[in-house]
């Protein structure tokens, strides 16, 4: 009882499925704000190259150059920034693409948080109910148990403290200890066949002993 408590608990605190929508939402906003960085990035270097491009075509054209080898060097200097400018707008492309993706998936991410948030939402009062019943059983065993407690004698209370294992109590299955499988002393399966006062307790793990 004590373990379906802390199950539900645990679960009405934090539902696992929510909490792992949140963490995939997450992680879609990260990649979504990279892919957003790099774009800009690549917008800003785009509009300095494109900047120096038409720098250098106006002056290829101005005519200021008469050199028919430095009018040879820049046009060739030209070609291959228009060549990399090219490049870069397909890459940029690529980029635009991968943005939006990165927004689809943020989408599809929070889709899927709201409808866990949902269903978690809706199963809650079952999960109440079911812990109150589940609290309200406990404390009519703890109940039942301090009784029954009261009526053991204090010899036994006390090597019931004395137990470091738990639980402090095993039942003998045959000859052995149902706990750790060992088999237990002659003289203490006599004790325990004659119903006699004596506490038996396993020579191997401590537990209190006794009959099946």
């Amino acid at each position: 009882m004590r373990e379906n408590i802390e199950r539900i608990s645990s679960r009405l605190e934090a539902d696992p499925e929510v909490v792992n929508r949140e963490e995939a939402l997450a992680a879609a906003r990260s990649e979504q704000q990279a892919a957003t960085e790099r774009l800009h990035a690549s917008d800003q270097e785009r509009e300095s190259h494109r900047t120096r491009l038409r720098t250098r075509e106006k002056e290829l054209m101005s005519g200021r150059i008469r050199n028919p080898t430095e009018l040879m060097q820049m046009s060739e200097e030209v070609q291959h920034m228009k060549a990399r400018f090219a490049e870069e707008e397909d890459a940029e492309l690529q980029l635009m693409e991968a943005v939006e993706s990165a927004e689809d998936t943020v989408r599809v991410a929070n889709k899927d948080l709201e409808s866990e948030r949902k269903r978690s939402a809706e199963e809650e009062p079952g999960l109440r109910t079911e812990l109150d019943a589940f609290q309200a059983e406990l404390a009519d065993v703890e109940a039942e148990r301090d009784k029954v407690w009261e009526q053991v004698p204090q010899v036994a209370r006390d090597n019931f403290g004395r137990v470091r294992v738990r639980p402090a109590v095993a039942e003998v299955n045959g000859t052995q200890c149902s706990a750790c499988r060992v088999t237990v002393t002659s003289s203490g399966m006599q004790t325990l066949r004659k119903g006699l006062d004596d506490l038996v307790r396993c020579e191997n793990c401590g537990r209190i002993l006794v009959l099946a």
